[in-house]
């Protein structure tokens, strides 16, 4: 399914790229057309090149001297993150006649699978590949309108734009607060600095955590599940962060979980039919998206953000953000850089700050966990930098629990992604995946929370560790599709063989991060072995890890597959003060007028350590609380009475 989705590519890009924006304007530099250039055979050159996955086909159509078109017929690049480099790429080097062209920031895969493309196709016209490695003139400098505007608290005399509410930040967060915003009747603009929204939303793993839903009751029956219950996944969710979580807003998240996946559910959201209990959670309570990613949300989220009437500018990073002055000023606008030079931009009713967290800036990152230094890769995509929250310490916010950043055990060990394979490690404690090390040993409880994990893993007897599970998990927990596995042989993210014996040997095959494993099979086996006995007796003596009847299976018939991970920094839990409402505190506790937060970029949600598939419901539903509270001052009726 994923495939013949992404099949239609070039048409889904170029939507994509006019309804957030528009094409770029680029006209050919001075340097592009009056250089010598060495004549190429004229002709449509077919090149198939690798981006973010293997197998990208480009077109490049060449005369004499000049690059016609390019066009990237199919690819299987990833939906969301991928679409606007899809589409800028080719302008870009048509119109500067040069493969030296910025790369899309957040796609470089991508971009760079279209540069070889295109240099390929020049090398077999029989051109000279250097010839068109010129870099493009820079534009001229724009003069500011308000130079002093980074220091100044002078509020602009005059504003550039105007809306009822501005959201900065078009992840899971900021496009549910701009639904939100506009279906209460505000004027809404969504701004966001990267060339596409979505972000980090994107590259999640896809994992809903909410007690029920419209599909619960089918899905609990069918998999003969005991219900959840809102006080049981609080309970969770508290004792997962030490207690050290506001319970106010836990509670938001936990009662406008069903709201939000319901919501999302009736405007396309496909899931798969399966119910998952990952490490920390006591009851069987998280969805997965249909290609197990979470652009399959954030696709849905457009399409809502978009009938909603919400105006987009992406490419637009906030510089400042504005307060009247004094103790009870309030928040009144941003200023941003966009192509066409600076702008102020005023918020009549609110400003709702959805920027994320930090994961990617290591100096801001190392400042509050001095370990989390640049050796240690993160699962973030590059936006991740935390600037927002910076700004809104600027205008007196407070901000709690800084040091709490968590690191996700199960990411790719050569490169630290969180990509689609990483996401079956996590899914899979309560079906009976199995946790071992370099050895062929078990190191952890696989029910365990996420930091537990992280630092067994990096206890362990060496680099990496390893989920293995065999052919009936793979068919019957709900959490691997056929495409996804295929998938992740064809990349060699997950190994696959007839014996226990042969898997060890298939993973001392490989190098990582040119690190050499020597696994024995004999003690996989063994391990493996002992650890279906624990599932039929249904204890665990080793760890303590809770088997649930009829529910775990065993590890006894091939295929048997194993999928290597290491923990890569992923999620930070500390940010902005705000209340349950989502209104911003200073840092005597006092709201700050006309300011709210929702997601990452906030503090207080989850404590030391969050557990898996909350992230998604809390940004979600605290973004739709925010969106609400800003244009029309009420509270959505799951949280009203509570």
């Amino acid at each position: 399914m994923k495939r013949a989705l992404k099949s239609m590519s070039l048409l889904l890009a170029a939507a994509l790229a006019l309804a957030l924006g528009g094409c770029e304007n680029i006209k050919p530099t001075a340097k592009a057309q009056d250089r010598a250039v060495a004549s190429m055979k004229p002709g449509v050159y077919s090149q198939t090149v690798n981006g973010m996955h293997e197998g990208m086909v480009v077109e490049v159509t060449l005369s004499e001297k000049r690059i016609e078109k390019v066009l990237v017929k199919t690819q299987n690049e990833t939906a969301g993150v991928s679409d606007t480099a899809l589409v800028k790429m080719p302008e870009r080097i048509v119109a500067a006649q040069s493969i030296e062209v910025d790369v899309v920031a957040g796609s470089s895969r991508t971009s760079t699978g279209i540069l070889e493309a295109v240099a390929a196709a020049i090398a077999a016209a029989g051109g000279k590949v250097e010839d068109f490695k010129v870099a493009p003139e820079a534009p001229k400098a724009v003069i500011a309108k308000e130079e002093s505007a980074a220091v100044s608290s002078d509020l602009p005399a005059k504003w550039d734009l105007s809306y009822d509410v501005v959201v900065v930040g078009g992840g899971f967060a900021g496009l549910s607060a701009s639904h939100s915003a506009a279906t209460h009747g505000a004027k809404v603009l969504l701004v966001e600095k990267m060339p596409f929204v979505g972000g980090n939303s994107q590259i999640n793993g896809g994992v809903y955590a909410s007690y029920t839903s419209k599909l619960a009751a089918e899905y609990q029956k069918k998999f003969n599940l005991v219900p959840d219950s809102a006080e049981k996944h609080i309970a969770d969710t508290l004792k997962g962060g030490d207690y050290m979580g506001d319970p106010k807003l836990v509670k938001n998240m936990v009662y406008g979980a069903p709201f939000y996946l319901d919501l999302l559910l009736d405007n396309g959201l496909k899931v798969r039919e399966s119910l998952t209990r990952p490490g920390g959670h006591y009851g069987y309570r998280t969805y997965t998206t249909v290609n197990g990613v979470g652009s399959d949300i954030v696709q849905v989220q457009k399409k809502m953000v978009k009938e909603a009437g919400v105006k987009v500018m992406t490419e637009t990073k906030m510089t400042k953000i504005y307060r009247e002055a004094g103790a009870a000023g309030k928040v009144v606008g941003i200023r941003v850089d966009t192509a066409e030079g600076p702008k102020t931009i005023k918020a009549a009713k609110g400003l709702v700050l959805a920027t994320g967290g930090f994961s990617a800036n290591v100096e801001m990152r190392q400042k509050h966990v001095p370990a989390l230094d640049a050796t240690l890769p993160t699962t973030n995509h590059v936006g991740a930098t935390g600037e927002g929250l910076v700004m809104a310490q600027e205008v007196g916010a407070n901000t709690t629990q800084m040091s709490y950043i968590q690191l996700y055990p199960f990411a790719n060990p050569n490169d630290g992604v969180l990509d689609a394979f990483a996401v079956i490690p996590f899914s899979g404690p309560s079906a009976g995946i199995v946790y071992v090390d370099v050895n062929g040993r078990r190191y952890v409880n696989e029910g365990e929370r996420r930091d537990v994990c992280s630092k067994a893993a990096q206890d362990s007897a060496g680099f990496p560790t390893f989920s293995v599970f065999g052919e009936e998990i793979y068919r019957k927990g709900g959490f691997i599709t056929e495409e996804q596995l295929a998938a992740g042989i064809k990349a060699d993210r997950i190994f696959k063989a007839d014996s226990l014996e042969a898997l060890a040997a298939e993973i001392n095959k490989r190098a990582y991060k040119g690190k050499s494993v020597a696994m024995s099979g004999a003690a996989l086996a063994e391990t493996i072995a002992k650890h279906n006995g624990y599932v039929q007796n249904l204890k665990d003596p080793d760890f303590g890890k809770r088997i649930d009847k009829g529910v775990m299976m065993t590890i006894e018939k091939g295929p048997y597959y194993a999928i290597p991970q290491w923990p890569s920094v992923h999620h930070t839990m500390g940010g902005v003060t705000i209340t349950p409402k989502t209104e911003v505190q200073d840092v005597w506790g006092k709201v700050i007028p006309g300011l709210y937060a929702a997601g990452e970029v906030t503090g207080g949600v989850h404590g030391t350590n969050r557990l898996g598939s909350n992230a998604i419901p809390d940004a979600c539903v605290h973004g739709y609380i925010a969106g609400q509270v800003a244009a029309a001052g009420t509270l959505p009726s799951f949280i009203a009475d509570k």
